[in-house]
């Protein structure tokens, strides 16, 4: 399933998403341009000094690690890859950022990927045969964090899905969100994951929790969840 939009009005201009949305757009037609100008093996060269790879934990100092995860969240291995992450961004981003506000929401995206690349690196089991295995690509570790805090933000807030790009329905974010966690936990404890599967299930999963669990304690230190908008069915 994915996510085309949501119901209800926009009152809020989100200009962070889409800040975070144009920086990964021009980051992959980097990516696309320096792949086509220098070809792959330079290509692999370069994200091999960029990229976070689970297999140099303990190998390269903290602070390049933390640089390398920065510059991983916004790298991503296909046009699919970043379209998908983006969209989902899009869909999930802007009411948390009308919560959180903008430089907070960025915080909260930059956190979320950085634990997302925690849980990856802890739980994903990478086997560091090669010297490519544990590198670790995309926005999706970030984008789940603010996911797990739009599901306790909005729970009921109904989203447009799409089903290969043609049925279209109406779903309630509940059923849409916990679907989609559900399925990403029983692949990451492999029990229907394919072979040679490449998706970070556990960054996705820790990512999740975490936005989840920040907004709920978020919500009865700092600031409440959000008004339930009686009028958002006129908008259906």
């Amino acid at each position: 399933m994915m996510p085309i939009g949501t119901i209800g009005r926009d009152r809020y201009k989100p200009y962070a998403t889409y800040v975070l949305i144009f920086i990964n757009v021009v980051v992959f037609m980097w990516e696309m341009l320096y792949l086509r100008s220098n070809g792959e093996i330079e290509f692999l060269n370069v994200l091999m000094n960029l990229t976070f790879n689970v297999c140099d934990i303990g190998l390269r100092p903290l602070p390049v690690m933390m640089r390398n995860g920065l510059f991983s969240m916004f790298l991503h291995g296909s046009l699919l890859h970043v379209a998908g992450n983006m969209m989902f961004l899009w869909v999930f981003g802007r009411k948390v950022e009308e919560y959180f506000g903008r430089a907070t929401y960025v915080i909260v995206y930059l956190l979320a990927g950085y634990i997302a690349i925690a849980g990856h690196a802890g739980l994903g089991g990478v086997v560091c045969s090669t010297s490519t295995d544990g590198l670790l690509v995309g926005a999706s570790g970030a984008v789940a964090g603010i996911m797990g805090s739009f599901l306790f933000l909005h729970p009921g807030v109904k989203i447009r899905t799409s089903i290969l790009g043609a049925m279209q329905f109406k779903v309630p974010a509940f059923f849409f969100l916990i679907f989609w966690f559900v399925n990403d936990f029983l692949q990451g404890v492999g029990w229907f994951a394919a072979d040679g599967d490449p998706v970070a299930h556990w960054a996705h999963i820790a990512g999740f929790i975490f936005g989840f669990a920040l907004v709920f304690i978020t919500t009865m230190f700092w600031k409440p969840a959000p008004k339930v908008d009686p009028f958002a069915y006129l908008d259906e």
